[in-house]
């Protein structure tokens, strides 16, 4: 049987909208629970004057609020007023506290650009691609000339957007500059795999024939595609698409259709979800 968890406070009628997270909290939980898992975006979101006054107002929480304003008020670091709400809330063990505060107080000495990414990576990771690309877009418009290394690692991301998108060219496009920054081949093989996947095997067995290293590398796809493929084939979906499949080859035609179109509108409804902002 898992712990159970005492609510600090009540929750809250009106949530707390932590603008780098993109995501509403209803209480103080909920808020340690983010702070601890993106420490990255701790800054702002707790150094802004609403949240001592949405503990107080929202989740009834007037000492814990007044708490943060006096740390905020005498200039404690952001990793000590995070610090302190986790105490304060008792989320989670002792041990789970120790390393998120450590976390935080590690994520002070990030550069705002690293800081920018991290938020990026957040947003990409979580399938809201648009923000994230955006997010991606504005960062590189902005990223010093000689952060090459971050500038690849950006890149990188972004490729991984756009192919979360489906949208394999331009993937194929951010991969490749990736490389150009810093010859990561990580960065490489990843813009193989792009251009395997929006060309035809003619295109793209002329494609690596005619670069160096391209066929070995090539193999390296490969070996990652069938690596996939055998993952997915022990999936809940591959299971319920092979049933599917038996439903149609058996005539039960209505029942196909019926399943396919759900599974369909599920789908489009997913992808405007990641375009959505």
């Amino acid at each position: 049987m898992g712990r159970i968890l005492l609510c600090l406070g009540k929750y809250a009628k009106i949530p707390y909208f932590m603008k780098r997270a993109y995501v509403n909290v209803y209480s103080a939980e909920e808020l340690c629970y983010c702070l601890m898992k993106n420490a990255y975006f701790a800054d702002e979101e707790i150094m802004d004057d609403r949240l001592p006054d949405w503990l107080e107002e929202e989740c009834g929480l007037p000492e814990l609020a007044g708490q943060l304003r006096q740390k905020k008020d005498a200039g404690a670091a952001v990793s000590e007023c995070a610090g302190m709400i986790l105490d304060y809330v008792g989320y989670g063990e002792r041990g789970e506290i120790e390393e998120a505060k450590k976390g935080l107080e590690k994520e002070t000495g990030l550069s705002v650009y690293e800081k920018r990414k991290a938020r990026a990576d957040y947003l990409a990771e979580n399938k809201k691609y648009a923000l994230a690309l955006k997010a991606y877009e504005s960062l590189l418009g902005e990223l010093p000339e000689g952060e090459k290394g971050l500038q690849a690692k950006i890149l990188h991301n972004q490729g991984v957007v756009y192919a979360g998108l489906f949208q394999f060219r331009n993937a194929a496009g951010s991969f490749l500059q990736a490389f150009e920054c810093t010859g990561g081949e990580s960065s490489y093989i990843s813009y193989l795999a792009a251009a395997r996947m929006y060309m035809d095997e003619t295109e793209y067995a002329n494609f690596t024939s005619g670069r160096e290293q391209g066929y070995e590398h090539s193999l390296k796809v490969e070996k990652r595609l069938e690596e996939a493929l055998e993952a997915f084939e022990t999936t809940e979906e591959s299971r319920m698409l092979f049933t599917l499949k038996v439903c149609k080859e058996e005539g039960n035609s209505v029942s196909y259709y019926e399943e396919i179109e759900r599974i369909t509108d599920e789908l489009k409804e997913q992808y405007r979800q990641m375009l959505g902002e």
